[in-house]
């Protein structure tokens, strides 16, 4: 193999995919290609399309930083709107072009002896590349409960990332199972159609008050549109999310932070609700930021409603007729909405497909055996030429923060390379191993490792009983500190017969 098909392979369209394309057109690359086994782009939100949905952070942070001059129509973009904002995104910086639809990838290996990876589609086609983006996100496979008898169900069940819009809930019995961030969101936007609506909870969630109002025309929002307000904007937004992780992740240094917090939520989380019982059932028992909080002005007040009753009693069983807790009790439904979540890090921060390394194993196998692991969230050793758009230890609050920095470490690796002249990039093992003992030591101070958060069943956890899906520090941290490591932890060299050239290394971590 002399030369690949393209340079650059990216899996997947929806925000990190999109990001990685434009990141490489405004460097001048267009020797790229991104894949996409849906026939449409927008990854989460393309798929999300749920009553009430929306982001549950400031549309001024959650943007790319370098589109922000976008007409959002409220504080917090509905998902139709950010779906919108990527198609604006990809048509404007020409993306479109690259991606190919309809494709699903199956299997990807490096043959080192050419430092190029080759892709198999479901389609049969092969497609050889000389670097390689899993850009597959975080929540785009749906988790589906394992209750006993949910294929006996006689009604109509489905999951919130696949909505049934011609199924009319309108003076339904409805179930939703589930108390996460969809549930949130769907709950109050679905109670006033339906007849009846039992809402069963394993466990509360952090609800916070959302300052959301619409963005009228006016002199507002003409304000709005100057450059140097919106970055004004972005800060204040993106300062408060940067309290909030450092307080989280430095719980055991300032707990304080975090309980003050929390004091003040509890407050108001019990003021939204008139029934004592009720309210007190709606409170989480885990200290806030264990799991992903939320922000919600109408989901603890639906329970006001005489049509909504919050199940505290775990499932036993699905019958055809409904649901059957554990206290023998039927609740009897025509629908169940499966507000269960997504495979995180069940999946182990995994790309959608196999990724085979230069020494024959599969990215999946080798974190099953060595924990779930990644420099600076996007290079593991042994898998040259490879990137993850959010591997392990990437996550923050704000997934583009998390992809601006990602991309940044992503595009000055392979910058790099090309001005070296060579093919191959490789993260330096003892770099690596270094880079992740601080991860893991950084990961014992944070709030997700104390006790209060033994209860909260949280997706941050893994399989091993790592944090492994957010990262340890600050935001800032990932953008300034992510930028100083740059390429330094990097071997950079051509095909496997020929030497090495390696940076010098320079006190990572």
């Amino acid at each position: 193999m002399t030369r690949p098909d393209t340079e650059v392979l990216i899996v997947g369209a929806g925000i990190s995919g999109i990001g990685a394309a434009i990141e490489l057109l405004r460097r001048g690359n267009s020797s790229f290609t991104l894949i996409e086994a849906a026939d449409e782009l927008g990854g989460t939100w393309r798929d999300n399309t749920y009553p009430g949905i929306a982001v549950d952070l400031p549309s001024v942070s959650y943007c790319y930083p370098f589109e922000t001059d976008y007409q959002w129509s409220r504080d917090y973009a509905t998902g139709a709107e950010i779906q919108r904002y990527l198609k604006h995104c990809a048509e404007k910086y020409g993306v479109e072009r690259h991606i190919r639809y309809g494709a699903r990838v199956l299997r990807s290996e490096l043959h080192s002896d050419s430092d190029a990876w080759t892709t198999q589609l479901d389609d049969g086609v092969t497609i050889t590349s000389r670097y390689l983006i899993s850009a597959t996100g975080l929540f785009g496979q749906p988790k589906l409960p394992t209750i006993p008898g949910l294929e006996t169900f006689a009604g109509k069940a489905f999951h919130t990332a696949r909505w049934d819009h011609s199924h009319d809930l309108t003076a339904k019995r409805v179930a939703v199972i589930g108390t996460g961030a969809s549930a949130v969101q769907v709950v109050p936007e679905i109670a006033p159609r339906v007849a009846h609506l039992r809402v069963f909870q394993r466990t509360p969630i952090w609800v916070a008050p959302r300052f959301d109002t619409p963005v009228k025309p006016g002199w507002w929002q003409s304000i709005r549109k100057l450059p140097p307000i919106r970055s004004l904007l972005r800060l204040v937004s993106e300062a408060s999310l940067e309290f909030l992780t450092f307080s989280i992740v430095n719980f055991r240094r300032f707990p304080f932070t975090v309980r003050l917090a929390q004091r003040l939520i509890r407050g108001w989380m019990g003021r939204q609700v008139r029934d004592r019982e009720v309210a007190a059932k709606l409170l989480p028992d885990y200290g806030l930021g264990c799991k992903r909080p939320t922000t919600s002005n109408v989901y603890l007040a639906a329970f006001n409603r005489d049509n909504v009753r919050l199940i505290t009693q775990a499932i036993e069983r699905i019958c055809p007729q409904g649901i059957v807790t554990v206290d023998g009790a039927l609740h009897e439904a025509d629908t169940l909405i499966l507000a269960t979540g997504f495979l995180t890090t069940e999946q182990g921060n995994a790309p959608s497909f196999e990724v085979v390394g230069s020494e024959g194993i599969e990215l999946g196998q080798f974190w099953d055996a060595h924990r779930l692991q990644a420099y600076a969230g996007v290079s593991v050793p042994g898998y040259p030429n490879f990137f993850l758009s959010a591997g392990p230890y990437a996550g923050g609050f704000n997934w583009f923060t998390t992809l601006e920095a990602n991309l940044a470490h992503i595009m000055g690796c392979i910058d790099e390379a090309h001005a070296r002249g060579v093919t191959r990039v490789e993260v330096r093992r003892e770099v690596h191993e270094r880079y992740m003992r601080h991860m893991w030591e950084r990961a014992d101070g944070t709030v997700f490792k104390d006790v209060s958060c033994a209860t909260a069943n949280s997706y941050y956890l893994d399989r091993n009983g790592d944090a492994s899906l957010p990262l340890p520090h600050t935001p800032w941290w990932r953008l300034v500190r992510g930028r100083w490591h740059g390429t330094d932890g990097y071997d950079f060299g051509s095909f496997a017969g020929r030497p090495r050239v390696a940076h010098a290394e320079s006190g990572v971590a």
